[in-house]
């Protein structure tokens, strides 16, 4: 892999086991998508909003025609531009 992208050591990332990555914005080539985690990407999804609400993250992005990861839809449309949410883990295994 090329060294001038931006990246986090896989070793590392496994042992973090994420539910979500958000990548930051910058030009595709410095930038590693991490196949196999789901991924927000800032180039695409615009602005993005994290609602942290009990054991929930909703999603919001700024472009209504993102397509992100496949996150749960708990109807949280009362807002422009709700991607999804996820249930936060509880249960870690590092």
């Amino acid at each position: 892999m090329d060294d001038s992208r931006a990246r986090f050591p896989i070793r590392e990332l496994e042992k973090l086991d994420p539910q979500i990555i958000v990548i930051g914005e910058a030009p595709s080539r410095h930038l590693h998508y991490y196949t196999g985690y789901q991924t927000i990407t800032q180039n695409q999804a615009g602005d993005i909003t994290m609602d942290c609400v009990g054991g929930n993250v909703h999603f919001y992005v700024s472009n209504p025609n993102y397509e992100g990861p496949d996150l749960d839809d708990l109807g949280m449309a009362l807002v422009d531009n709700y991607i999804g949410s996820l249930t936060v883990e509880t249960e870690y295994t590092l």
